[in-house]
């Protein structure tokens, strides 16, 4: 089956680690992956734009937080995994410096304008958008609890209780972790060809 991937760095390769969910369905897979590290909603959705999406048999969309905020150039991190980075005050505040007017200028603005409200409509409407233009059969994975009431998808799979239990360092999880996210993810392909045949 080909498959096309597209995301954050849940469903991102990471470099130097392997026993991903990712790695484990391109086994007995061919798959496309578009993701990137830490990105917001609106980039998932420039993905799935990017391509030819009816190429595929199966398209796998990892959802983001609904609180990252699309950003053409991050302050910190504009290299490596997370060059296509965009914003989340959890990533920022860490790293304040008053030598990065960049960085202090987004952190500034989280913490004056930043509106949860407006965000989270958003994020529905891009995820709806997502939804509406995949033609082909896809899974939509959710790992953040506050994301979940934005899911308007059939086929989808709620990661966000069983990630606190399972946090590690491939793809945010342990092997343990990715061996169920693989497990749970075939067998929803398995149940989605077997309706659709």
């Amino acid at each position: 089956m080909n498959i096309l991937i597209v995301g954050d760095s849940f469903s991102t390769i990471w470099p130097n680690t392997t026993g991903s969910w990712i790695e484990l369905l391109s086994s007995s897979h061919t798959i496309t992956n578009l993701s990137c590290a830490g990105v917001s909603e609106y980039k998932i959705l420039k993905q799935i734009e990017s391509t030819q999406v009816s190429a595929y048999d199966l398209v796998i969309v990892s959802h983001t937080s609904d609180s990252r905020v699309h950003t053409r150039q991050h302050p910190i991190h504009t290299v490596g995994l997370h060059k296509d980075c965009d914003l989340i005050i959890t990533d920022l505040t860490p790293k304040f410096s008053w030598f990065n007017p960049s960085l202090k200028t987004a952190i500034n603005w989280f913490k004056y304008h930043y509106d949860a409200d407006y965000q989270k409509t958003i994020y529905s409407l891009i995820r709806s958008k997502i939804n509406n233009i995949i033609t082909v059969p896809s899974i939509h994975i959710d790992h953040f609890p506050d994301s979940v009431p934005a899911a308007p998808e059939v086929n989808y799979l709620n990661f966000s209780k069983f990630w606190p239990t399972e946090r590690g360092n491939i793809n945010h999880y342990t092997g343990i972790g990715n061996a169920f996210i693989f497990s749970e993810v075939s067998k929803t392909i398995d149940l989605l060809f077997k309706k659709s045949v």
